[in-house]
């Protein structure tokens, strides 16, 4: 008796992580499905950057500052971030990672820590859209001084 109890039990627990599983399939694939819905020839938008460069001025050895750089796609493609690149591990970047349609706004948000630097500072962020052969360059400066 005790045996039919554990076996019914193991079948149970079995039947429902296969439900379990098979629910987050679907949701997966209704996620891919949806990103399927563009083809390559559909980006290829023409990203314009409001300012590409941005000057923190002077900052306290330690400090930690952020920038928003806004873009608007001006082309007719969409436009999709693949990547963005940063200098060094002193400059860590979030970005729009939805396809951005014609005349919709996107942003590149860089946050540098000036922990362990010291004068002059110059960092660049390198921006790689889907379809687009060379990265948009962003750059940030800074001088550094004493804490």
């Amino acid at each position: 008796m005790m045996r039919g109890i554990r076996i019914n039990h193991v079948f149970s627990v079995l039947v429902l992580l296969l439900l379990i599983a098979g629910c987050n399939f679907a949701s997966k694939s209704d996620e891919s499905e949806e990103e399927d819905d563009f083809t390559a020839d559909s980006f290829g938008g023409a990203p314009t950057f409001e300012v590409v460069e941005h000057d923190f001025g002077n900052l306290d050895s330690g400090e930690e500052v952020g920038a928003r750089f806004g873009y608007n796609n001006s082309g007719d493609g969409l436009l999709l971030i693949e990547r963005v690149a940063t200098g060094c591990g002193c400059t860590v970047a979030e970005y729009s990672e939805k396809p951005i349609k014609k005349g919709e706004e996107g942003f590149v948000e860089v946050i540098f820590d000036s922990r362990g630097k010291r004068g002059a500072q110059f960092q660049e962020i390198r921006v790689y859209f889907r379809n687009h052969k060379k990265p948009v360059r962003l750059s940030i400066i800074a001088e550094v001084g004493k804490k």
